[in-house]
């Protein structure tokens, strides 16, 4: 089986790996440097699936993968609080497709301010301030606690979910 990413960042493509190992499936891993087409640091849903779904195709046409996988991490605001989300949208050859969610880690709002100043991303705020060379908002903010690629990996278990158990999802 072969299975596409639509990134070149270590950290997805460790988080890929881990979800692959929990599925106990065996998989060439092919990443690929991909354009989302939306901002740099998207905000809101609808950005943030769409920056997801351009990658999924650029990285389709041009691997040609049994699975391809995307993921675009977005700014999301709930209750006028903004929330770092991850959208993983997956596409089979077959054209089955799935999406889910990382669960939301709050942004403060002194990082917002700076990414509308500087147009910069969350993650690379984070990594200027902690060192860290993975853009990693949530290990910084936690202590480390929660690092952003099991955030992802959990993300990318409930896409793949779907596409490995097809037929649970089509009675």
């Amino acid at each position: 089986m072969k299975i596409a990413i639509g990134t070149t960042s270590e950290l997805k493509i460790r988080s890929l790996k881990e979800a692959l190992r929990r599925f106990d499936v065996e998989a060439e891993v092919v990443s690929l440097k991909t354009d989302s087409k939306v901002s740099s640091q998207p905000f809101g849903y609808d950005e943030t699936i769409l920056g997801a779904k351009n990658r999924v195709k650029q990285c389709q046409e041009e691997t040609n993968p049994d699975i391809a996988i995307a993921i675009e991490s977005g700014l999301i605001e709930i209750d006028g609080r903004y929330f770092d989300i991850a959208c993983v949208y997956t596409l089979s050859k077959e054209g089955n497709e799935s999406m889910s969610f990382s669960s939301g880690f709050f942004t403060p709002q002194w990082i917002i301010d700076e990414i509308k100043e500087k147009n910069t991303e969350y993650g690379l705020i984070t990594q200027r301030i902690s060192g860290d060379p993975d853009k990693d908002p949530q290990k910084y903010f936690s202590g480390g606690i929660i690092k952003r690629d099991e955030m992802i990996s959990q993300a990318i278990i409930l896409a793949l979910t779907k596409i490995f158990n097809k037929e649970k999802y089509n009675k």
